[in-house]
């Protein structure tokens, strides 16, 4: 059987590690086990081992949402719009992000996935679209299953999963994809163009996107079509 990894949801420095259910949902009806890798401090012994195993023990992995990251990994001092970040988070799923995309392995990456994919490759983010972007439309609307569309790029990844080139998406996220990591490109926008999916300019199996298609996955072939390319990507590789 198929294992796909889960990025552990950690919100506060400290705090608990825990997993939405959603996520372990749509994973399950994509015919895969769910395995939560858990936030290894950076303390723990044989570190870089531990994390090489952790990815080396999945087929391919969901990096989840969660925390705004730190900024000094893309060089910027943090503004005032910039939420407290959580360093051993930070650390953990950048750390596996670099060694995923190093072996190629699968990758589906949400709403702070998409961030730390960009991150990890040298892009950089929007601290606070609010008070760096006059923006038509908001992107911070937990309670709106449907907040808004995004516009999917013909002939991309994504497009061809979703086969729209236009999907209702939700939106929680107050940071964006800024300068777009080299090797990465565009593949959905929002109406206002702020980036809401990114993929790899080389086709290599992985996707990142900027809403929760976890939460409309249930309800939604669309958004489900993700999880089940992620497991057909994995499959071909376990």
């Amino acid at each position: 059987m198929v294992i796909i990894g889960l990025s552990t949801n950690q919100d506060l420095s400290g705090g608990k590690n825990c997993m939405p259910p959603d996520y372990v949902s749509a994973v399950l009806r994509a015919g895969a086990l769910p395995v939560i890798l858990p936030t290894v401090p950076a303390s723990a012994p044989g570190y870089d081992e531990l994390m090489d195993k952790a990815i080396n023990a999945v087929d391919g992995i969901v990096f989840t949402g969660g925390p705004d990251i730190d900024p000094k990994y893309y060089r910027e001092k943090r503004l005032p719009g910039c939420h407290e970040p959580v360093p051993e988070r930070d650390r953990a799923d950048l750390s596996l992000m670099q060694r995923a995309v190093a072996v190629r392995k699968p990758i589906l990456a949400i709403c702070r996935g998409i961030q730390v994919l960009n991150v990890a490759l040298g892009g950089s983010l929007y601290q606070d679209l609010p008070s760096q972007l006059n923006l038509p439309l908001s992107h911070q609307q937990p309670d709106h299953p449907q907040a808004h569309r995004v516009l999917a790029e013909k002939d991309t990844l994504l497009q061809s999963l979703v086969q729209e080139t236009s999907l209702e998406v939700n939106s929680r996220h107050h940071q964006a994809i800024r300068d777009l990591a080299i090797g990465l490109k565009v593949s959905a926008r929002s109406e206002d163009g702020v980036i809401e999916a990114v993929e790899f300019e080389d086709g290599r199996p992985a996707l990142g996107v900027q809403w929760h298609p976890e939460n409309l996955s249930k309800d939604s072939p669309a958004h489900q079509a993700l999880f089940d390319w992620l497991v057909r990507s994995s499959e071909r590789r376990a």
